[in-house]
């Protein structure tokens, strides 16, 4: 199996061999705070960089959102599964 789509919304594990509907959550996170702030969580220069990356999580989130949307965005771009936000908790966030 290839890893395919846009690169800048894999979740973690995908980029493991491991995809289930958690990954998609990440996907929406990205999403969403590309929206909102008109930039990508996870950027670089080339593939493997923005890999990197988005298998540490770190990511820069701007104080300009709301404080509840800094939180669901956290909830979601969360690089453990177990520990993401469920589509339901989104829905109710």
């Amino acid at each position: 199996m290839d890893i395919c789509g846009s690169p800048y919304y894999i979740a973690p594990e995908v980029l493991s061999g491991s995809y289930g509907h958690e990954c998609d959550i990440w996907s929406l996170g990205v999403t969403l705070y590309q929206l909102l702030t008109g930039d990508m969580p996870f950027d670089g220069s080339g593939q493997q960089e923005v890999f990197r990356k988005i298998k540490k999580g770190s990511f820069k989130m701007p104080s300009r959102l709301s404080k509840d949307c800094q939180d669901l965005i956290g909830k979601m771009i969360t690089v453990d599964l177990t520990k993401r936000i469920t589509a339901l908790e989104c829905l109710n966030h």
